[in-house]
Formats: structure tokens, sequence, C-alpha cells
């Protein structure tokens, strides 16, 4: 489908749906506002975060009312980073309830090919930063999409190095070693993620054909059961050229560490109210078989709570193309 308008492809934070979304409480009853509380409380995968109200996409519908509340109000480019090392990812990763339907770390699964059994450690530190965009209307169209990239580090004497990073693209991602992957200057510490238009998956360059991209499988769930129904697209994913276009620069607010602070009103405290939202952002129809919106990053199961082994298991190695 495509629309008339041109939509707004530049990460935002959650408070937009804050302002305007609600939670559906049920057939025939009253949907209550997506308040901070109101996510916290919710305990069901099947409950939705809602801000678009018509059931089915539509690109023309979704950007009228995304610009209407940009232009009320001012919701700066955001992105959320969240800093974990290897021994958190570690301790997470031996708890099923966290890893969901991934299968248990082995202990060779380190990280390779940035990290290596021998060396390994858990001081090894990763960092995620997450992308929330209001609607994806690519392929598979829905509301709300949750992407973004994770960098990996190493200590080196007193301080850490990077020594690659993965960037996120239709549930599975690309790798890179730090020394290929495009930065905004030679030399400096800040890696380009060059996004894809509609899908918003994560690229480390610009090429001038575009991507070929595969959707993995959804799990669809039938009388009780999952399936997994693979499905595949020979649908290009296109980025921007960083020649032609200014590298945008989007504010960072750090997701909450393992110890809250103890001031009640610390941003850290909010961020973990929709944090804990176990249902979808976006409204998800025939279990997603068509489309749907994806569930938070803290809900991705392995790719949450152990990155280095998500990334060495489902991260193919992505070379530079000159």
């Amino acid at each position: 489908m495509q629309t008339e308008l041109i939509g707004d492809y530049r990460p935002r934070g959650v408070e937009p749906l804050l302002a305007r979304g609600v939670i559906p409480a049920g057939a025939f009853k009253p949907r209550q506002p997506a308040t901070l509380d109101a996510l916290a409380a919710c305990t069901r995968e099947d409950d939705a975060l809602i801000l678009l109200r018509k059931p089915l996409p539509n690109p023309d519908y979704a950007w009228r009312l995304y610009f209407d509340i940009l232009n009320r109000a001012r919701f700066p480019l955001m992105t959320y980073a969240r800093v974990q090392t290897r021994g958190e990812a570690l301790a997470a990763s031996r708890d099923p309830a966290k890893i969901g339907k991934d299968d248990p770390v082995w202990s060779c699964e380190v990280g390779r090919p940035f990290f290596q059994p021998g060396t390994a450690s858990d001081d090894d530190v990763s960092i995620q930063y997450c992308f929330y965009y209001l609607y994806d209307d690519w392929a598979n169209q829905h509301e709300g999409n949750w992407e973004g990239i994770c960098v990996f580090l190493q200590r080196a004497g007193a301080d850490y190095s990077p020594v690659g990073a993965s960037y996120y693209a239709h549930e599975t991602g690309k790798r890179r070693h730090w020394a290929d992957v495009e930065r905004a200057t030679t030399g400096g510490t800040h890696s380009l993620v060059f996004v894809a238009a509609g899908s918003h998956a994560s690229y480390f360059q610009f090429v001038a054909l575009g991507y070929m991209t595969t959707i993995p499988g959804l799990f669809v769930p039938i009388l009780g059961l999952r399936f997994k129904v693979d499905v595949s697209t020979t649908r290009l994913d296109r980025v921007p050229d960083a020649r032609e276009f200014q590298p945008l620069e989007p504010g960072v607010e750090f997701l909450p560490d393992p110890v809250a602070p103890d001031d009640p009103n610390a941003q850290a405290r909010q961020h973990k109210k929709w944090m804990a939202f176990p249902g979808t952002w976006g409204v998800r129809l025939l279990g997603g078989l068509i489309y749907g919106g994806p569930y938070g990053p803290s809900h991705k199961g392995l790719k949450w709570h152990s990155p280095f082994a998500w990334m060495e298991r489902y991260c193919s190695p992505d070379y530079l193309v000159c």
C-alpha cells in the first residue's frame, strides 16, 4: 500500500504513545489510557498498546495522526541505551523465563568472532541501543517497530575499547568488526547506522542496489499450539546515502540498571514501567500471521538478556562494500 504522505522514519521516544495511546480491556469494555502505571500492571502477552484506532494498516491515516501528535508537542529524536556486562548476561541466560523460546546458551557461545573462549571476561561489555519507530509501512505494515544495534567492548588496561557491533534487521542481524564500522568522523567512536525506509532495519553502510531481505518465521497460535511459518520476501531494503543526507544525532536515555535508583521519580524508574509491559506495541491480528506490532525490547529473550550469545547465534558476517 502506497501513501501520499511522507512518513516519519526517525526514532522517537515512547512519549507519543503515552500521550494518546490506549490499552484495550476486552470486548464491551472501555479502553484505558496507556499510562506508565497501566502498562506496568499488564500481565498478558495478548495485551496491546494502541495509538491507531483502526484495526487494519492504513499509512495515510497513521501519518496524519502521528504528525498531528508531533505538531502538538515536542517529541525529540530519541534512542534508549542499555549497558550490560558479560557476567550479567550469563546470569540472565541461565533463567529459562528470561530467554523464552531460545535454546540455552552453550559455554562456547561467548560472542565470537569478537571474543574467544580463552579471553572472554565477565567484565566484557555490551551497549544496546534501542530505536522505537511509530509505524512500519514496508512489506508487513503494522503499528510500532523496535529495532536497534549493539556495540561490544573489551577492557584494555584501565579503559574499554570497542571490538565489534551487531545491527538488527528483521529479527536477525549482521555483524562487523569495529575497524569495518563506518563512523561519523574518521577514527571517532560514534558509529553510523543506515536505516532502511519503511522497515527501519539497521545496516552498516549505503549500498546503491539495496539489500535483499528474508523475514524469519512467525509464530501463529492455533488451538493453543504454536507453529512456525516461514515467510520470505524478495523486496529490497534501501538506505540513505550519507554523502547526500546529513546524519541525525538523536538523544540517548539510559534504560534502568539492575539496581534501581532510590528516587521514585527518577527517569530510570519511569522507563522500568513501560519496559515491564508484556504485550505488543501496536495491534496484533491473526497471531501475527499477516502483520502486527512487536513486543518490547526487554521481552525479546536472548536478544535482550544475552546479546553476546545472540549475536554469535543469529548475526551473520557483513563485509565492507567498497
